[in-house]
């Protein structure tokens, strides 16, 4: 939790503190009733994030053409040995995507190893590339003779599996010439991208659902779905943290959340006016509509899901699949 002046305030962008870095922002002065309420707030949004930190996803999630080809490309990629480079921006994914290559790799029995190359270069931990996989973290900030030991391994060991993340500063470092080019090719022999979220507007509210399922079962029996006020919100923010960002700012919202919806404010986002120009694209009208007919007809029918089928006209099974799709059951 920021606590700041006003004065300080005003210039900073404070949808962004909450996305990344604090549960609230608030101004100086503040009574003491509304900082003990923030902080018990702040408290119950931890413990929540502490009770669901062992559970990864067993898959990359999206129902968008890059997430699936992504999907694919990691499946083929998996079978193939030698070093990878995963790319992406801050919060789209990477480690992820790394653990999930790993999972299905030939060495998965084994435990994945890191190696934080900004802290220590452990060429032991990189050694054992020849029977796991071994994450490369910072590798940009690797000192030149460093680098030039794990060239001379590469060169030794080409299938070793050593998966390189990165989130832009190799190629910037390559480009500065601070970053041997040779390496970087041997890193990069295999490569994945994740895509950033702002540009999956169908990906952001399956993730959005799947994250207030995930983590709304600890916090009661209540389902809350997210308003048109949220959604909109959503579809006009950016998202400069990605799917770490949204996580947070869901966790964030299902605790504030005091209605029968999760609204633009419990997300820490604000409502976007009708006059506002936000990017909205075919697919967003099409899954914005798709969402309010099914919404619409599990409020009539609720336990009738034959009836709910026909009255959109459309078959029981394709009725269960977008349902999945919207994470709505």
């Amino acid at each position: 939790m920021a606590l700041l002046n006003a004065q300080r305030l005003k210039p900073i962008d404070s949808e962004v503190l909450v996305g990344d870095w604090f549960f609230a922002v608030l101004s100086l002065p503040v009574e003491i009733p509304r900082l003990m309420e923030v902080l018990q707030q702040a408290q119950a949004a931890t413990r929540l994030r502490r009770l669901t930190a062992g559970r990864q996803s067993s898959q990359f999630l999206g129902n968008s053409g890059t997430a699936r080809s992504l999907r694919k490309h990691m499946e083929c990629l998996s079978r193939v040995d030698g070093p990878l480079l995963v790319s992406g921006e801050r919060g789209s994914g990477k480690h992820l995507l790394a653990h999930l290559f790993h999972q299905r790799s030939t060495r998965r029995a084994q435990a994945v190893r890191l190696v934080n190359c900004a802290e220590c270069f452990d060429e032991a931990v990189v050694a054992a590339s020849s029977t796991t996989t071994v994450l490369l973290e910072h590798a940009a900030q690797l000192p030149d003779a460093a680098q030039q030991r794990l060239l001379g391994y590469l060169l030794v060991h080409p299938r070793a599996s050593l998966v390189t993340l990165d989130g832009g500063e190799l190629m910037q470092a390559v480009q500065q010439r601070r970053f041997s080019r040779d390496l970087f090719h041997l890193l990069a022999t295999q490569r994945l991208h994740t895509p950033n979220l702002r540009e999956q507007p169908g990906d952001l509210l399956l993730l959005a659902e799947h994250f207030a399922k995930q983590h709304g079962e600890l916090v009661g029996p209540q389902k809350r779905p997210f308003s048109e006020d949220a959604i909109d919100a959503m579809l006009c923010h950016g998202w400069p943290g990605n799917v770490s960002e949204l996580r947070n700012r869901v966790i964030r919202a299902l605790v504030l959340a005091q209605g029968r919806q999760i609204q633009a404010e419990d997300l820490g986002l604000q409502s976007v006016q009708a006059d506002t120009a936000c990017p909205v694209t075919l697919e967003d009208y099409i899954l914005r509509a798709e969402r309010q007919a099914l919404s619409d007809v599990l409020g009539r029918y609720t336990h009738n899901m034959s009836q709910a089928a026909r009255t959109l006209g459309i078959s029981r099974p394709t009725f269960y699949r977008l349902l999945h799709k919207h994470r709505l059951r």
